[in-house]
């Protein structure tokens, strides 16, 4: 499955934003990054625990 990612700022592990949603084929080649507030939005590390303010623009696709 296809997942949105994003980079830890303190750690550096990829953890997941989100899913890709999977119906129809335009999502796996033109997907949509999801929208986020102005300013950013913030997020915490599933790895170690740190919280970081991240931008739409930080948002990595990856397929599975």
């Amino acid at each position: 499955m296809a997942r949105w990612i994003l980079n830890c700022s303190n750690c550096n592990e990829v953890f997941t934003h989100s899913s890709v949603d999977d119906v129809g084929m335009a999502n796996y080649f033109m997907p949509k990054k999801p929208d986020f507030p102005v300013g950013g939005a913030e997020y915490e590390c599933p790895n170690c625990g740190h919280s970081a303010t991240y931008q739409q623009s930080d948002l990595r696709y990856q397929r599975s």
